[in-house]
């Protein structure tokens, strides 16, 4: 019996220090833009305005990634998601309705050292100039686009943790 409870004294505690040394937290999440040339100056966004990025503007998302553990974390893995408020471009103006993903991503990161705070840069220009281009060729526009980021659950996680953060898109010669 007793060496029964040794065992389970044992696996108790494994499992303890398992989830006391996962303690990566997503702190927030920002769009950003930048230009292209000269390298990129990224400030933080919360209008997207004359449309689709042009060349010369890039978009992109800023997570905050913190190890509040003791131990280096790594091999996490996120998952990112757009997705867009839309509305028809003719008629009156309504308020548009939320659409299904229309572009789902990974992005991993090889390792944050203990205590440290590091910015993850999460692309999302490219996926959204191709959607905006086929929303204007449907004669529809979106007014709100919102990013999703997930860290995938990994050894010692005790819960899912999740931030967001939604882009106003504000369509050439309108208020």
């Amino acid at each position: 019996m007793i060496r029964f409870q040794k065992v389970f004294l044992a696996a108790a505690l494994a499992a303890g220090a398992a989830s006391a040394s996962a303690e990566i937290v997503l702190e927030g999440v920002h769009w950003q833009a930048g230009r292209v040339e000269g390298g990129a100056a990224w400030q933080d966004v919360r209008v997207l305005e004359d449309g689709p990025p042009r060349l010369e503007n890039r978009l992109r998302a800023r997570l905050v990634l913190k190890n509040r553990g003791p131990k280096t974390e790594e091999t996490l893995l996120l998952r990112y998601s757009l997705t867009a408020r839309i509305a028809p471009v003719a008629g009156a103006a309504t308020e548009g309705s939320w659409t299904i993903p229309f572009a789902v991503e990974e992005r991993r990161v090889p390792k944050v050292a203990p205590g440290k705070t590091i910015e993850v840069p999460l692309d999302a220009g490219v996926a959204l100039g191709l959607y905006l281009r086929r929303l204007v060729r449907a004669s529809w526009w979106p007014d709100r686009v919102r990013l999703q980021v997930m860290l995938e659950p990994h050894p010692g996680s005790a819960s899912l943790q999740t931030v967001e953060d939604t882009l106003e898109v504000v369509r050439e010669g309108k208020p």
